[in-house]
C-alpha cells in the first residue's frame, strides 16, 4: 500500500510539472515593482514643502540664518528622575532614558570614577522630581561600593 501512494504521487508530481511547462513561475523583478525614492535637488523645493536653503520663510518673513550660525537646540523641560541608591551605570542610563544626556558622575571624597558599576548614588542635582530643561547637565554624587 505504501508503494503504490509513493507511485502515485510521483505520478501527481510529474502530471503536475508536466502541465506547467517543466519550469518554476517566472520572479518577480523587484526593480521594476518597488517604487524608489529621489529626493529633491537642495535647490528646489516641493511646492507647499518647507523653502530651499538659503531663502528664509516666505510665509512669515523671516530671514535665513547667518552663514556658520544653525538654529539653537530647543530644550524640553523634563521631570528629573530619582537615582538616589542607584549604581552609577543604573542611574545613568535612567537619566538618558529621561531625556537627560548631560550627566556628570562625582565621587563623594574627590578623585575620579573608574567603573561606574562599582559605585552607589548617594545625591544628585537637580533634585529629583523637579522639572529641568532636557540640556541641563544632572551632577550625581557617588560613593564607592565596598568590594569584601
Amino acid at each position: 500500500m505504501m508503494s503504490a501512494l509513493t507511485v502515485a504521487g510521483s505520478v501527481l508530481a510529474g502530471v503536475v510539472l508536466f502541465l506547467s511547462g517543466g519550469s518554476p513561475p517566472p520572479a518577480a523583478e523587484a526593480d521594476s515593482t518597488s517604487p524608489v525614492y529621489t529626493p529633491a535637488p537642495e535647490s528646489t523645493a516641493s511646492p507647499g514643502g518647507p523653502p530651499s536653503p538659503g531663502t528664509g520663510d516666505p510665509r512669515t518673513g523671516t530671514a535665513p540664518p547667518a552663514p556658520g550660525q544653525g538654529a539653537a537646540p530647543t530644550a524640553l523641560e523634563l521631570l528629573v528622575p530619582d537615582v538616589r541608591g542607584a549604581d552609577g551605570v543604573t542611574a545613568q542610563n535612567r537619566l538618558q532614558s529621561a531625556g537627560f544626556y548631560a550627566v556628570s558622575l562625582v565621587p563623594v571624597g574627590g578623585g575620579s570614577v573608574g567603573d561606574p558599576a562599582g559605585w552607589r548614588v548617594v545625591s544628585q542635582t537637580p533634585e529629583p522630581n523637579t522639572k529641568a530643561e532636557s540640556t541641563r547637565r544632572i551632577t550625581v554624587e557617588l560613593i564607592e561600593i565596598p568590594r569584601f
